[in-house]
């Protein structure tokens, strides 16, 4: 007996060391090919901008988005079919997707995986080139990528220094009809951690500052770990949100209000950040999201037509506030310290699974895998792959240096 309790430990500890080992390779053989590819995919797109210079911007626009989606499916391929990764979607979410239109994705922001999700929804919609971001103006800094991702439509903005003109400049860009767009924006402005005390503390005196009423009484985040500890209450506009910011939604609506067919407002949950004791913790990040941490992970889309959405700015603020109302209300059903409702909420809500099939994500793993293969095993190739990424870099970086985008 003993020695058959012996056998059975033995094989557990075995059966825990090749599971972190493969989450280990995962991890490392994954963020080698997706930001190793970037030099290949460098010269893929100045092949294709080199020969689309004398056509129309929609054209070549219509090139890119073909490419943006052919590296988004790599990433696909890591981040959701190597992790099996289980989706499910509520709301509007079938019907919507099956619509081929241009919308302003509008979504809650709690994790660097947050524009991973995007491509997951815009990639069962069937627009995952469209997709284009309002980011933060330190992303400019990824080498290669940095660059293209301006050239491929997103917008740069400068937090405490926003330029409206340089925002309005870039939003210009995307009006033409013929370039359909997925524009994902934060209204929050920075990511939401339960145990981030200082981030929640300045959300609530914006909402002070713009008089935007209390909800409710909720307790004070403290940091310990990756889980936060509440103890204090205390009021509280928002429990599961930050305040949203409403000037880069409402610039966006205002330029592009004509181009969008609706606003999509998506709320997402992580599974497995609330603990046994019922406290939320913060959500999972992109390393333990790549070594298979979240196994499931909750998206709900409402479809809000345009026609629904003001165009003033201090009628969109109270419109968007009462819109992060409706999905704090929304998140207390993923949220809450009740283990049986958080397990029964697929049921309760009508989730349905929506997987992804294989080679809608295979086939952009071979493609680049293919693609490098006359970098790595040519002397020229090698020479090329290091040249275009040195002199790759130093030139995007000088391009956007003089160019000023934000």
């Amino acid at each position: 007996m003993a020695k058959i309790l012996f056998m059975k430990d033995f094989l557990g500890k075995i059966c825990t060391l090749w599971t972190t080992f493969v989450q280990f390779m995962r991890y490392v053989v994954g963020s080698a090919m997706m930001i190793g590819v970037a030099p290949e995919y460098l010269a893929v797109w100045l092949v294709w901008r080199g020969a689309s210079l004398v056509l129309p911007s929609w054209i070549y626009q219509w090139g890119d988005d073909k490419l943006y989606s052919l590296y988004q499916r790599l990433v696909l391929f890591f981040f959701e079919t190597c992790t099996r990764l289980e989706v499910v979607m509520y709301g509007d979410a079938e019907d919507a997707l099956k619509k081929r239109e241009s919308v302003l994705y509008l979504a809650n922001h709690q994790s660097t995986v947050d524009w991973l999700v995007a491509d997951m929804v815009s990639v069962r919609g069937g627009s995952l080139g469209h997709l284009r971001y309002v980011m933060k103006n330190t992303l400019q800094l990824i080498p290669l990528y940095g660059h293209y991702f301006y050239t491929h439509g997103c917008i740069y903005v400068r937090r405490g220094n926003f330029n409206q003109d340089k925002m309005i400049d870039a939003l210009d860009y995307l009006k033409n009809p013929k370039i359909p767009t997925w524009l994902v924006i934060f209204p929050e402005g920075t990511r939401y951690y339960p145990g981030s005390p200082d981030v929640i503390k300045k959300s609530e005196e914006y909402a002070v500052e713009h008089n935007l009423p209390a909800i409710g009484t909720v307790t004070a985040a403290k940091e310990d770990a990756k889980v936060s500890v509440r103890k204090c209450p205390e009021k509280t506009v928002l429990k599961h949100h930050l305040v949203p910011k409403v000037r880069g939604t409402w610039l966006v609506t205002k330029q592009l209000h004509d181009k969008f067919d609706a606003i999509y407002d998506v709320s997402v949950f992580y599974e497995g950040t609330v603990n046994e004791e019922g406290v939320r913790g913060n959500a999972p990040q992109l390393i333990g999201f790549l070594m298979g941490k979240c196994k499931k992970v909750h998206i709900h889309i409402r479809r809000i037509p345009m026609s629904e959405v003001p165009r003033e700015e201090e009628e969109l603020r109270l419109w968007l506030h009462n819109l992060y109302l409706e999905k704090d209300q929304l998140a207390e059903n993923f949220f809450t310290p009740d283990s049986e409702k958080r397990n029964a909420v697929k049921e309760r809500l009508n989730g349905c699974k929506s997987p992804l099939k294989l080679w809608s994500t295979l086939s952009s793993f071979l493609f680049f895998s293919v693609l490098s293969v006359p970098f790595i095993c040519t002397k020229l190739g090698r020479q090329m792959y290091l040249q275009l990424l040195f002199y790759g870099s130093l030139g995007s970086y000088g391009w956007l240096v003089v160019r000023n985008v934000c």
